[in-house]
């Protein structure tokens, strides 16, 4: 039995052989029309619960792995920014915001800038305070440029305030 056509017509042999010795028991009816019944409700009811269930399970599994990131990455016009909550202060990323505003400006100067209100995060990266870049923003040469503009409403509506609310909520 190496040949493929000797195994089918083994295992063609070997079934209308149980389905005759079925018959004979006068069980065969009965179990072909169970079997056929647990298939449907495989076939019809099986993939049903999975494909509701499957958005909760991804879900839960998104919310897992995305944990750390969670509230803490933000976009504006595609750049990404790093914003940081230590629950006094909302903190925004200095290489983020000079991609977000279209300058380049060393750190040292982005730091004089705002004295007094930034910091190293643990990775090093120069981080400045929100409030402190809205009221730069508003007061800066080229402050009228729609996209500095845009930019302040954006921190001030989506990170500022939001921060703001939650602080006192709690």
């Amino acid at each position: 039995m190496k040949t493929p056509a000797a195994r089918a017509l083994a295992v063609g042999i070997g079934s209308a052989g149980l389905l005759g010795w079925l018959h004979v028991l006068g069980v065969g009816l009965p179990m072909l029309l169970a079997l056929a019944v647990l298939l449907a409700v495989l076939l019809l009811v099986v993939p049903w619960i999975a494909a509701s269930w499957l958005g909760d399970i991804t879900q839960a599994v998104r919310g897992r792995f995305w944990r750390p990131e969670m509230g803490s990455f933000h976009a504006f016009a595609g750049v990404p920014l790093h914003i940081e909550d230590d629950g006094s202060y909302v903190w925004i990323d200095g290489p983020g915001l000079q991609r977000a505003i279209g300058r380049r400006e060393p750190e040292d100067a982005q730091a004089a800038r705002h004295a007094g209100h930034w910091r190293r995060n643990a990775q090093g990266t120069l981080m400045l305070r929100v409030d402190a870049v809205i009221q730069n923003l508003a007061t800066m040469p080229g402050r009228d440029a729609p996209r500095i503009q845009k930019f302040r409403r954006y921190l001030e509506r989506d990170v500022h305030y939001p921060a703001q609310r939650r602080r006192q909520a709690h």
